[in-house]
């Protein structure tokens, strides 16, 4: 910002405001006065003053980057879609059960097709991801979840439950065994708790308020999953519902993710 000289209309013969009377000399009925300097100065914005034509949207384009930033913090804070196909959830609470029924957050319906994609979170470090496998139909047309999986690690980690109750856990490449009663570290904050009616229940903690946990069962002839989280980011088939809406590029994306 600097100063800029004022030049205005008051000159030789004309009575200026300022001056309180007639100049020196007179200047010719229809002629434009001269316009020398005064000594008066005005400020100037530096968006209207650096040499090229004086434009409104200059003046605008602060205040519309401030507008862009609230709007895409107010979105993200009400759930809208953000990066990664994942919306932010104060509370949330989904399932897979039976031969299957989804359901997520009250709304529910039924999927006979395995769920690579159950349900996700990239709030954790690694990632926390949930996946089903079906079993192909019985004589009745019927299909379960043949077993059910959670990854961690970017899948480094993967903590499974068949339909017989049976676990099996891998971290690095290696196997873990786990008994009824016993709870594993995974790292991260990750947890696995093998509980005495056979359930498998992993539960996970960003350290910033976030948290996960889903429970594998072993149930009639498939595995139940069942899943509550608080505070984190969330995507998947349970969050997409019974019939996904394709991402719209223009939405504007979380700053959280």
């Amino acid at each position: 910002m600097y100063v800029q000289p004022f030049e205005g209309p008051f000159s030789s013969g004309t009575v200026s405001p300022l001056g309180g009377g007639l100049t020196d000399e007179a200047t010719p009925f229809g002629q434009m006065p001269p316009m020398p300097s005064d000594t008066i100065a005005r400020l100037a914005t530096p968006w209207l003053s650096d040499g090229a034509t004086p434009s409104p949207y200059g003046m605008l384009a602060p205040m519309m980057g401030m507008l862009s930033q609230l709007m895409q913090m107010l979105q993200s804070l009400m759930g809208y879609q953000g990066c990664g196909n994942e919306r932010f959830f104060r509370t949330a609470d989904g399932a897979s059960s039976g031969d299957p029924h989804l359901s997520f957050n009250g709304n529910r319906w039924s999927s006979a097709a395995s769920q690579p994609d159950l349900l996700g979170s990239n709030s954790f470090p690694g990632g926390f991801h949930i996946s089903t496998q079906t079993a192909p139909p019985d004589g009745k047309g019927v299909t379960w979840n043949r077993s059910a999986t959670v990854a961690l690690d970017g899948g480094a980690t993967t903590i499974t439950l068949n339909a017989n109750g049976e676990p099996a856990i891998t971290s690095n490449g290696q196997t873990r065994a786990i008994a009824p009663g016993e709870t594993l570290h995974l790292g991260n904050g990750a947890t696995a708790v093998a509980n005495s009616n056979g359930s498998l229940c992993i539960g996970a903690h960003n350290g910033e308020g976030g948290s996960i946990a889903a429970t594998l069962t072993a149930r009639g002839n498939g595995v139940d999953v069942d899943v509550t989280a608080h505070d984190v980011d969330l995507g998947g088939a349970l969050v997409n519902g019974e019939n996904p809406q394709p991402d719209r590029f223009w939405e504007p994306q979380s700053l959280y993710n």
